[in-house]
């Protein structure tokens, strides 16, 4: 006759265990002292030891202590540290007391696994659940969009470092991305990449994000410059280009049904507007002023009703920004440029504004020996609590500080610059010319470069997906 009992035991990460044990008083009940799980980075490979996974048993030997797996695992397989390549359906106390056992992640993009096993003395049988907690999504795929000269291109960096460039162009059977793609987003199914060309009849290619073939080209666009995501719906700030007098004029924000993939309707902006930013429910829109470089205003928009809540005035020819951890917005200037003594230029009334979400209250920051060309020169970080920027080099300011720091984090300046939003790497493009292959190089948190690319021409953002 066997009798049961059911028990729960307090550990770190919650598991299951049944217990079924024989009326023989001569053999002790084992005791499932520690089933704590592991926590793993994604793609690792982990050894379980007994300060995760033990069984007490005051009269049976270790090797006697005999675990068969009833539910393998998922996301990876249970292993012996011989043989990382086939799963193991038992093990004993003594393997794992010798460290023998393993779990190998199979590198996909999963957070969670677990195996059930029952385990006994030979008369006595215990079972459980092993939970295996997997650190946060591994970015599997970076894509770079280059400028380029006559045709724009992207160039896709797989985890392992291996670069194809030419990739859109490459899915798409040699149809060309077309002339001066300037920015791309992602969100779960497609790529939009904003193209606009020098004929003042830009579009939006639509992608398929799995292998960028082609899904919709969405036109209608005179100058379009960025692109961002509120639920159901895209934004694409738009400009009017270059012309003969260079004169200021107000342009702007188209909505985008993404059900539909068509414009339903437009926003009226200020003059050239560029890098567009959510936070709590509002799109902000730098306002650069465009060729005439002549706007220093950022337009805020409730994305519900898509109407203008107000204009906030900044430092001169915004164009880029990010939003930290308070929601606040932190707006890169680049300031009014001086071509009267070409090639040397020099900018008036460059800085960071910061606008505090809830109050809409501005501070600045002058920015001075301003020597970088691009236009995406400010970044944050995973936590959102350093902002990255560009002047004369590459500065790391916390979001705490009142003052713009004076120690260089990277002594150069670049095209662009973007941060890994899982390990918190700086992506930087170089483009010195458009007939020259440009590079992207990577830095880690303590501005230590850690590897190069060769890119496409020109190029000026880096784009990451799972």
């Amino acid at each position: 006759m066997k009798k049961f009992l059911n028990f729960s035991l307090g550990l770190l990460i919650a598991s299951t265990l049944f217990v079924s044990c024989s009326d023989d008083d001569d053999n002790a009940m084992p005791d499932l002292s520690v089933n704590k799980g592991v926590v793993i980075e994604n793609g690792a490979t982990v050894t379980i030891t007994t300060s995760e996974l033990s069984i007490v048993d005051t009269d049976t030997e270790d090797i006697d202590i005999v675990f068969t797996v009833t539910k393998a695992t998922e996301n990876g397989i249970l292993a012996h540290v011989d043989d990382l390549e086939t799963a193991i359906e038992n093990f004993t106390q003594a393997d794992v007391a010798a460290s023998k056992i393993v779990y190998v992640h199979n590198g996909s993009q999963t957070l969670t696994d677990e195996f059930s096993f029952s385990v006994t003395d030979g008369d006595n049988i215990l079972t459980g659940t092993f939970n295996i907690s997997i650190g946060e999504k591994q970015i599997s795929y970076f894509y770079v969009l280059n400028e380029g000269s006559s045709n724009g291109s992207i160039t896709m960096i797989n985890r392992n470092d291996e670069v194809t460039n030419n990739y859109f162009s490459n899915a798409n059977k040699g149809v060309t991305l077309g002339q001066y793609p300037q920015s791309m987003a992602m969100n779960e199914d497609y790529a939009f990449i904003v193209v606009t060309t020098g004929n003042g009849s830009g579009y939006v290619e639509v992608a398929n994000k799995s292998n960028f073939t082609h899904y919709k080209t969405i036109e209608g666009f005179s100058y379009p410059r960025e692109i961002a995501f509120v639920g159901d719906k895209a934004y694409v700030s738009n400009g009017k280009g270059q012309d003969a007098s260079y004169a200021k004029e107000n342009n702007e924000v188209y909505i985008i049904d993404l059900n539909t993939m068509t414009v339903t309707g437009q926003i009226a902006v200020g003059a050239g507007p560029e890098k567009m930013v959510v936070s709590n429910g509002k799109l902000y829109v730098a306002n650069s002023g465009g060729w005439s470089n002549d706007d220093n205003t950022v337009t805020v928009i409730d994305t519900e009703t898509d109407q203008v809540l107000e204009t906030i005035t900044v430092k001169s020819c915004p164009k880029d920004m990010v939003v930290d951890a308070n929601g606040d917005i932190w707006v890169y200037c680049s300031g009014k440029p001086d071509y009267s003594n070409y090639p040397d230029v020099t900018y008036t009334d460059s800085g960071i504004s910061v606008i505090t979400e809830s109050k809409s209250v501005v501070i600045s920051y002058d920015l001075t020996n301003l020597s970088t060309s691009g236009i995406k020169n400010i970044a944050i970080n995973k936590a959102k609590d350093v902002v990255y920027f560009m002047s004369d080099a590459v500065y790391a300011m916390n979001i705490t500080a009142t003052e713009l720091p004076t120690t260089k984090f990277i002594d150069a300046t670049f095209y662009g610059i973007d941060v890994n939003p899982v390990d918190d790497n700086l992506w930087v493009c170089v483009a010195d010319y458009a007939i020259t292959e440009g590079e992207v190089h990577v830095y880690n948190t303590e501005g230590i470069k850690l590897k190069d690319f060769t890119v496409g021409y020109m190029p000026n953002s880096v784009s990451f997906s799972y």
